[in-house]
């Protein structure tokens, strides 16, 4: 487990961009350097808005998942079917029951509740570049910085369990690469979706959770978590093993500090 917290904080990628008065740092936060073959989350972020003007945002975690954020491979191309597509979606999240919020300029923002998927990531190899994307409408674009992940082969993968809900089913295997071990989801179709990392020697085993559904108790060793199935997330676990939980709660402290400072320094202005 140590040699995880060293790779917690690894990769942190930073960037600004800017069109007229829309600025943003976009701050992307991978839990691992590698990645496996169909391996689809690569972490969370928080948005910074450095402009002089709001960001319209999609209220809804899963919303700006699905319909604002994209993860593309280097090189790539701007315009073209992709934008065609997220210009449908963005107008769609416009018209939903959610809809957008405004982040003001000097704010920053951090989702809860949800990965973010590696959705159109180059062809696996070695070594995987990319940036993180977010639609703001009008075929314009604010990127991360370039990132690059390793694609590796694992040297074990240990069936868990199989997880249902109504009519789906996953299967929990523990992944091992060199010296360190994560939990995955994999789907029926062959897609791996990280949840979180485990002891290297202990045992793991899961079971429903009181009955709930979707939820699902994991064991790593004498520790236990809280697993909610489908969101690949945990709801409760400890630090070591809930490292996107961790992360996020954290960073969202400090953005909600940060923002407080903001709005009192423009208060003051006034």
């Amino acid at each position: 487990m140590k040699k995880c917290h060293t790779l917690l904080i690894a990769l942190i990628g930073i960037t600004s961009f800017a069109s007229a008065e829309t600025n943003a740092l976009i701050e992307v936060k991978l839990f691992k350097t590698w990645v496996i073959e169909y391996e689809q989350n690569f972490g969370n972020l928080a948005i910074k808005n450095t402009g002089t003007s709001p960001l319209r945002l999609a209220k809804d975690a899963f919303e700006f998942g699905g319909d604002q954020l994209e993860t593309r491979s280097l090189p790539h191309r701007r315009g073209g079917y992709i934008d065609t597509i997220y210009e449908t979606n963005y107008k769609a999240i416009v018209w939903g029951d959610n809809g957008f919020f405004d982040l003001p300029p000097g704010e920053t923002h951090v989702y809860e509740g949800r990965k973010f998927r590696m959705s159109h990531r180059n062809p696996f190899s070695e070594k995987m570049h990319f940036v993180v994307s977010i639609y703001l409408g009008n075929g314009f674009w604010l990127d991360s910085e370039p990132m690059t992940v390793k694609g590796v082969v694992p040297d074990s993968e240990e069936y868990v369990a199989t997880l249902t809900n109504v009519n789906t089913s996953s299967d929990l295997v523990a992944i091992t690469y060199k010296n360190e071990r994560w939990l995955y989801s994999k789907s029926k179709s062959g897609g791996y979706y990280e949840i979180c990392p485990v002891s290297l020697t202990n045992k793991i085993r899961a079971e429903p959770h009181e009955g709930k559904g979707r939820l699902y108790k994991i064991w790593d060793g004498e520790k236990s978590m809280i697993y909610r199935h489908g969101q690949m997330i945990l709801l409760e676990g400890p630090d070591e093993n809930d490292v996107f939980g961790k992360w996020t709660r954290e960073r969202k402290q400090r953005a909600e500090a940060d923002n407080a400072e903001v709005r009192r320094r423009k208060a003051e202005g006034n």
